[in-house]
């Protein structure tokens, strides 16, 4: 069982930004269906890196920030902060085990990112599925997929208790990724959009 004795307003935005970091530049969008459509599919990739912008609501506080998020196999790195680079926060995961570093609270450790989260917000947000989920797939390919059309969306599926919805797609590095992507468990939501997208070479 994780204990975490800290105040429920510095941890909501100590997660949030988790989710979200450093410097981003926009890259090109590309709107046209067919140009998306023929582009190859990243479901599958596991070596990648994504920066945006996310809104995130939990527990009816809202916060806006950004993201830089590295996909290398089954782990990944990600760094965060809030406006202003507040609560400036570190997350590595390796081998389904989450490290989460930051300047306020320090650092800890779980094998298990939901309930590490959930210690934290109050939200079982499990991080480690973002490495498929912001490439606009499901972890598991046995995951019913429902496709979407005009103002819906492009897909939605549910996963882990949370609805994944993918909004709109782009085309960036040459593959077809989600543009805007909507993460939602009952009143809890997490809009994100990826800016920048690049496809990394295996090691």
């Amino acid at each position: 069982m994780i204990a975490l004795n800290f105040s429920r307003s510095a941890l909501f935005t100590l997660i949030a930004a988790a989710l979200l970091s450093g410097c981003v530049t926009r890259g090109p969008v590309v709107e046209a269906p067919e140009v998306i459509e023929a582009a190859a599919s990243a479901r599958g990739l596991t070596q990648w890196q994504a920066e945006g912008k996310a809104g995130v609501t939990f527990l009816g506080n809202s916060i806006t920030a950004t993201y830089n998020w590295k996909r290398t196999g089954k782990d990944f790195d990600a760094s965060a902060a809030g406006p202003l680079n507040q609560g400036y926060t570190t997350l590595t995961g390796r081998d389904g085990n989450l490290v989460l570093d930051n300047g306020w609270l320090g650092r800890h450790e779980s094998d298990r990112p939901d309930l590490l989260t959930q210690a934290i917000t109050g939200v079982p947000l499990p991080i480690d599925l973002l490495n498929d989920w912001l490439s606009g797939w499901p972890q598991d390919p046995l995951t019913t997929i429902t496709t979407l059309s005009g103002e819906a969306g492009v897909r939605e599926f549910q996963e882990h208790g949370w609805n994944i919805r993918v909004l709109s797609e782009q085309v960036q590095d040459g593959y077809r990724i989600p543009q805007r992507l909507l993460l939602t468990q009952g009143k809890n939501r997490i809009l994100l959009f990826i800016q920048r997208w690049q496809a990394k070479a295996s090691a």
